[in-house]
């Protein structure tokens, strides 16, 4: 889950001010996760920690409000929907604004074997904004993909490394020059699941360190985001509602201990 967790690292420094920033951080988290592939030949469900045949996901997350000893739903400030095929991977997301109109739609492709070769993204313009191609290795793990900008200008490439485990070790993340510009690398428990990320400069040196913990069905409750010394940022955690499958259909996130979203999912199975 990759970049995913590091775009919500940089930005959530926990201050009254910044709460509505944080919120949007958040929101953007679960539709990043659609380009994350540190799961491997895991498909989107299975990345997206979901189980049963899931058709159709509408996910809507609101600003928090507290009310005396209860949070409540405040203002919606963003919605996605994500459709999946029979095989569990996903066929078409879409971003709405908190207006309701569209702000991005994300379309997959796959080839002959099932595996992703192309995701397009489109404005609510229904403009291209951006086209990310995958390439695969001989042992059908996901070497790398390339992202392009409207123009059909190559704008970075992601090259994946595995370990003995069959998930993603470390991602290289190099400019349209060939400059290395980041690097990430991933640590996980016995049941395979994220328990470390490490992001570096392309120069090596190290910037942020976020460890991660899980409940027993491996949802995340708590993510702890440490500076290069090694000094805590920040400390997020997740309290979830759960349907019939074990899929959580709300989810309430704090930081030190305070609210910065409300997420609730309407799950439409096969």
């Amino acid at each position: 889950m990759a970049a995913l967790f590091f775009i919500k690292s940089l930005f959530l420094t926990f201050t009254k001010k910044n709460r509505m920033r944080k919120v949007y951080v958040l929101i953007a988290a679960f539709l990043l996760a659609i380009v994350s592939h540190s799961l491997g030949q895991k498909n989107d469900l299975e990345k997206l920690n979901l189980k049963g045949k899931i058709k159709f996901i509408s996910e809507l997350t609101y600003q928090p409000l507290q009310e005396g000893d209860m949070i409540i739903k405040g203002r919606m400030v963003q919605w996605y929907t994500n459709s999946f095929d029979q095989s569990g991977n996903k066929i078409e997301d879409i971003k709405y604004k908190s207006d309701s109109t569209i702000d991005k739609k994300y379309i997959y492709k796959y080839n002959s074997e099932g595996k992703r070769q192309e995701l397009t993204m489109i404005s609510g313009d229904d403009l291209l904004t951006l086209l990310i191609k995958y390439q695969y290795d001989s042992q059908g793990n996901l070497a790398e993909d390339i992202s392009y900008d409207e123009k059909g200008q190559m704008d970075k490439k992601i090259m994946y490394l595995y370990g003995d485990n069959g998930l993603v070790m470390e991602e290289n993340i190099y400019a349209s020059s060939g400059e290395l510009r980041q690097k990430l690398r991933y640590a996980y428990n016995s049941e395979k699941l994220l328990v470390e990320t490490s992001r570096y400069r392309g120069n090596g040196k190290l910037e942020r360190r976020i460890t991660y913990k899980h409940d027993n069905l491996g949802n995340e409750t708590e993510e702890k985001t440490f500076s290069a010394d090694g000094s805590l940022i920040s400390t997020n955690s997740n309290v979830y509602e759960f349907d019939h499958q074990g899929n959580w259909i709300r989810k309430t996130t704090l930081s030190s201990n305070l609210p910065v979203s409300i997420t609730e999912r309407e799950i439409i199975y096969y």
